[in-house]
C-alpha cells in the first residue's frame, strides 16, 4: 500500500469518528449542550477542510492547485460566518448569510475550475445554466409548497425576499455542478470528485432544511440539521486526501448540454415546476420572488436553448464543410483513378457480384470498340465471350470471373478469346482478381485485366515454325556438314596441306559448336512447352555419380581431378536426364578450374530428399550473379563465350531438368575459393527389402 492510500485511509478513519462523535453529541438531552457540540463540530469540520485543501494545494500545480485554493479560501470564509452565528448566538444574521453566500460562489468557481476533460466556454456557461433551471425549480416547488411562509414571514420588500432565497439557490446549483462534473471527470480526479459532490449535496440539504424550518420558526441550532454541514465539511476535505487514480486518455465527449436526453430533461422540469405552481394553494397570491424565480428559470432555459441550438448550427456546419473536403478529395482521388486506369495498356474492367459490368478503362473500350452506351448494367460474360468453335457459348461454370467471385481468389493468368462490337475476334490473356470488403470478408465484384495476345501468338507462331526448320531443315544438313568435315580432318581423301588442314579443323569445331546450341535450343523449348520426355526410376546415387566420373574423366585433361567424396541412398530420376545435369555442372566446373585442382562430386540425404554436390576449386562466382547464371544466355563474364567457349543455355537446361524432376538448384560461391552447385532430387521409395530395384518405386 503506498503512502498516499495510507493517508486516505486514516483520513477516512478520523471523518468517520467525527460524525459519528456529532451524531451522538446531538442526541444529548440538554438544548445547550447540543448547541456547543455542532458549535465545535462545524468549527472543527470547517477547519479540517481549510487544512485539507490547503495541503492539497501545495502538493499539486496548475488548475488542480488553484482549484483547492479557491475550496480551502471557501472554508474559511464559511468557518468564519460559523464563527460570527456562535459568537452573536444568532444563526440567521445578516453577516452570516453574507459569508456563506460567498463561500457558496468560491465553491461554484473553485468546482468549475477542476481539470475535468477541457471544456469551452460555451460549456461551462451551458453547466451554470443548468445549476440555475435546476436550482430554480426546486425553489420553485419549495415555494409553492413550503416557502410560502418563509417569504410571508419575510416583512421587507424585493430585495429582502431575494436575499432569503440567494443561499438556497446557490446551494442547488452547486449541488448540480459538482454531480454534473463528476460524471464528466477523468478517471484520475474520479475520487476526488465524488467526495466532493457528495459533500456539497449534503450541505445543500441542510441549508435548504434550515430555510424551511428557520421559516417555521421552529429551527434550533444544535439539531439534526447542524449534522449536514458537518459531515459535508468533512467529505470536502476527505475529497482532497483521495488519491489520484489511473489517468487513462479519453476521447472528449460532447457537452453534456447538448443532448437531446438534457433538452427533454429541462423541459420536464419546467414542467413540473408549472404543475406545482399551479396546483398550490397560494396560486392566488404570486409573490414577487416567485416571479422573479421565474423569470430566471425562463431566461436560463431560453439561454440554454440559445446555447444548443448555436452548438447545433456550428456542429452541422462543422460537418458540411467537413463532408465538402471529403467529397473533393475523393472526387480528386476517383479522378486520378480513371486517369491512372486510362494510362494503362491492358484493358481493365469491373463487374459488381452478378458479373454486371461497373466500369471500363479506355484501353479496354478502344480493343473492344465500346462506348458508354455499352456498359450499362450488361453482363461481362455473355458481352466479352467469344463463342465456341462449334457455335456454343462460353459455360458460365468455367468462366473465370465466376471463379473469382465464388472463390474469392486470383485466378492465374489464361488464355481466352475476346469479340469485339463489330464481330471480329482476338486473343487475350487475362487475370481475374476478387474485390473482398475488408469489414465483413464479403465478395463484392471482381477486376479482369487482360491484354491483346494476337502479337504474341504470333510470335509463338514463327517461334515454332523456326524450330520445325531448326529441326528438320538445318540438323540434316549440319550433320551431313560436320561427317564429312571430320573425314577431311582425318585425313580420308589424303594427307592435307597444313594450312588446309587446320582450316578443316575449325570447321570441324565450328560445326559442333553449331549442332550443340541447336541440340541446347531444342532442350529448352521441349522443357518449357512441357514435351520432355522424363523416364524417372529409382537408382543408387552412388552408381549415378560413379558413372558420371567414368564418362566425364576425359575432361579432366588440363590437370583437374573429378573424384566422387561420398553417396548415399536411392534417387528418383531419369538416369540419361541426371548424366545431362551432372555433365553440364561439372563441364562447367572443370572449365573455371586451374590446373591440379580437384572437382568434388558428392550425394546426402535429407529428408525425403537428396541434396547432389558438385564442389570447385575455381575463380567463383560474384554474389551478385548466383542466380543469374541459370538464366538463358548469361554467364558471369561476357568474354567466357569467347575464352572458354559454351552457349550459356547449359546451366538454363539444367534447372529446368531438375525442376520438371520434382528438385531444385541453387548456387554458392566464393570469389578466389571456389563454387558449390547443389540440387535436390526426391528420395526412392522402396516397396519392400526383396523387390526389384528397378521396379519397386512409389
Amino acid at each position: 500500500m503506498t503512502r498516499e492510500w495510507r493517508a486516505f485511509f486514516v483520513a477516512m478513519l478520523v471523518a468517520g469518528g467525527l460524525i459519528v462523535l456529532a451524531a451522538l453529541a446531538l442526541e444529548l438531552p440538554d438544548a445547550e449542550t447540543r448547541a456547543a457540540a455542532s458549535s465545535v463540530g462545524l468549527l472543527v469540520s470547517g477547519l479540517s477542510a481549510f487544512v485539507s485543501c490547503m495541503l492539497r494545494a501545495r502538493r499539486t500545480e496548475g488548475r488542480r492547485r488553484r482549484t483547492w485554493l479557491l475550496l480551502s479560501s471557501a472554508a474559511t470564509v464559511a468557518v468564519a460566518g460559523n464563527v460570527w452565528s456562535a459568537v452573536t448566538s444568532d444563526p440567521s444574521s445578516r453577516v452570516s448569510d453574507v459569508t456563506i453566500a460567498v463561500a457558496l460562489a468560491l465553491s461554484i468557481a473553485g468546482v468549475l475550475h477542476f481539470p475535468n476533460l477541457r471544456r469551452r466556454g460555451s460549456e461551462l456557461l451551458a453547466l451554470v445554466l443548468d445549476g440555475l433551471i435546476a436550482g430554480s425549480a426546486v425553489l420553485i416547488i419549495a415555494s409553492s409548497l413550503i416557502y410560502a411562509e418563509l417569504l410571508d414571514a419575510t416583512s421587507g420588500g424585493f430585495l429582502e425576499q431575494a436575499t432569503v432565497l440567494l443561499i438556497p439557490v446557490l446551494d442547488v446549483v452547486l449541488a448540480t455542478v459538482a454531480s454534473i462534473l463528476f460524471l464528466r471527470s477523468r478517471p484520475a480526479d474520479r475520487a476526488a470528485m465524488a467526495f466532493i459532490s457528495v459533500g456539497f449535496v449534503m450541505y445543500a440539504l441542510s441549508d435548504l432544511h434550515y430555510a424551511v424550518r428557520d421559516a417555521q420558526a421552529d429551527y434550533v441550532f444544535g439539531s439534526w440539521t447542524d449534522l449536514g454541514w458537518i459531515a459535508g465539511y468533512l467529505f470536502i476535505a476527505l475529497a482532497a486526501w483521495a488519491p489520484d487514480g489511473d489517468d487513462a486518455p479519453e476521447t472528449e465527449r460532447p457537452m453534456a448540454s447538448t443532448g437531446v436526453r438534457g433538452t427533454v430533461a429541462i423541459f420536464l422540469v419546467l414542467l413540473g415546476a408549472g404543475i406545482v405552481q399551479i396546483m398550490a394553494e397560494s396560486v392566488a397570491d404570486v409573490q414577487t420572488t416567485q416571479a422573479l424565480l421565474w423569470l430566471v428559470l425562463i431566461v436560463a432555459a431560453g439561454l440554454r436553448q440559445v446555447l444548443l441550438s448555436r452548438e447545433n448550427l456550428m456542429l452541422r456546419l462543422g460537418l458540411e464543410q467537413q463532408v465538402a473536403s471529403q467529397t473533393a478529395d475523393l472526387r480528386l482521388l476517383v479522378r486520378q483513378t480513371n486517369v491512372l486506369i486510362d494510362s494503362v495498356g491492358d484493358g481493365i474492367y469491373g463487374v459488381d457480384a452478378q458479373g454486371r459490368l461497373t466500369f471500363v478503362s479506355r484501353s479496354a473500350r478502344d480493343m473492344l470498340g465500346l462506348d458508354d452506351h455499352h456498359i450499362g448494367g450488361l453482363h461481362a460474360h455473355d458481352l466479352f465471350h467469344a463463342p465456341g468453335p462449334d457455335g456454343a457459348p462460353y459455360p458460365v461454370t468455367g468462366c473465370y470471373i465466376t471463379e473469382a467471385i465464388e472463390s474469392g481468389t486470383p485466378t492465374n493468368p489464361e488464355d481466352d478469346v475476346y469479340v469485339r462490337t463489330d464481330g471480329s475476334r482476338f486473343d487475350v490473356e487475362i487475370t481475374a482478381s476478387p474485390i473482398v470488403d475488408p469489414e465483413t470478408d464479403r465478395v463484392t465484384g471482381a477486376v479482369v485485366v487482360f491484354r491483346d495476345a494476337t502479337q504474341r501468338r504470333e510470335v509463338e507462331r514463327m517461334k515454332d515454325h523456326f524450330l520445325s526448320v531448326v529441326s528438320h531443315e538445318l540438323r540434316t544438313p549440319l550433320t551431313s556438314i560436320r561427317g564429312s568435315l571430320g573425314l577431311i580432318a582425318g585425313g580420308a581423301v589424303g594427307e592435307l596441306d597444313p594450312a588446309v588442314q587446320q582450316l578443316a579443323s575449325m570447321a570441324l569445331e565450328s560445326s559442333e559448336r553449331l549442332g550443340r546450341l541447336i541440340n541446347d535450343i531444342l532442350d529448352v523449348e521441349r522443357l518449357a512447352s512441357g514435351t520432355f520426355d522424363l523416364q524417372r526410376a529409382p537408382h543408387e546415387a552412388r552408381t549415378l555419380l560413379d558413372a558420371t566420373v567414368s564418362e566425364l574423366v576425359g575432361l579432366g585433361e588440363s590437370g583437374v581431378r573429378i573424384v566422387c567424396t561420398g553417396a548415399e541412398g536411392v534417387v528418383m530420376t531419369d538416369a540419361d536426364r541426371f548424366a545431362q545435369v551432372m555433365t553440364n555442372l561439372v563441364g562447367n566446373a572443370v572449365k573455371f578450374s586451374d590446373e591440379n585442382t580437384v572437382v568434388r562430386l558428392s550425394a546426402d540425404v535429407e529428408g525425403t530428399e537428396i541434396v547432389f554436390a558438385v564442389r570447385d576449386e575455381g575463380r567463383g562466382i560474384p554474389a551478385d550473379k548466383l542466380d543469374a547464371v541459370f538464366e538463358r544466355f548469361r554467364q558471369v563474364d561476357s568474354s567466357d563465350s569467347r575464352v572458354q567457349g559454351g552457349t550459356g543455355l547449359g546451366l538454363a537446361i539444367t534447372r529446368e531438368i531438375v525442376e520438371q524432376m520434382g528438385g531444385r538448384i541453387w548456387a554458392e560461391s566464393e570469389v578466389g575459393v571456389g563454387s558449390t552447385f547443389r540440387f535436390t532430387l526426391p528420395v526412392a521409395r522402396i516397396a519392400s527389402p526383396e523387390a526389384d530395384l528397378d521396379g519397386a518405386f512409389g
